[in-house]
């Protein structure tokens, strides 16, 4: 997909996750959701990894933030600028470092040590990575640390944003699991049963 299709596909999608509140289902709300992009940043004094399609991205999008809720601020997936990537690497990087000799050969890809850390799935601990060496060169993967499971999501930076625009029930059961829209004043945290978009599709969480 060109960018600039991207980018509008990204700009123009919004819709509404239809919610139970957890433990008490007989409860519903409607939480309306839309991606925030933010303009390009300034060029950096180093360019950018010609992997992934990181530099027509980035000359496009400064940051994108997916399926975020106005109300209480949550998203399913943060790509950060690259003024962010070393904070991410940080926390990323929290995970692996206890981690021994033999350990790191069994739970860790060869192409970790060198990958970018671009983004994350807010507030839970996991993370959006680019290997930038070996054979998976520009492939995006997502890091769960429940597990150390490394999942490919994209064959480039472009396919994987473009996904969870049009998402599967798995999918929209996996953003479930970490958006729960919790109420400040009462507590109270929702579950999405479905999905529906100003695109007509419509999809639910596996329950």
């Amino acid at each position: 997909m060109p960018l600039t299709e991207l980018h509008r596909a990204v700009a123009e999608h919004t819709g509404a996750f239809h919610c139970e509140r957890i433990h008490k289902p007989q409860q519903t709300k409607t939480v309306t959701f839309q991606h925030r992009i933010q303009p390009p940043a300034p060029l950096l004094d180093a360019p950018l990894p010609d992997v992934g399609r990181l530099p027509a991205f980035y000359a496009t999008f400064g940051s994108v933030l997916l399926y975020h809720d106005a109300d209480t601020g949550d998203a399913a997936r943060y790509i950060a600028p690259p003024t962010e990537w070393a904070v991410l690497r940080e926390a990323f990087e929290g995970w692996t470092e206890h981690l021994g000799d033999e350990e790191r050969d069994d739970l860790l890809p060869d192409w970790v040590d060198h990958c970018l850390v671009i983004g994350e799935t807010p507030h839970s601990g996991n993370y959006v990575l680019m290997a930038t060496d070996s054979d998976c060169a520009g492939r995006v993967f997502e890091f769960d640390h429940d597990g150390f499971e490394f999942t490919e999501k994209g064959a480039d930076l472009v396919e994987y944003v473009q996904g969870p625009l049009h998402p599967d029930s798995a999918a929209l059961t996996d953003i479930a699991s970490h958006m729960r829209f919790i109420d400040k004043r009462t507590g109270a945290q929702w579950w999405i049963l479905e999905m529906s978009d100003n695109q007509g599709h419509r999809v639910r969480t596996h329950t």
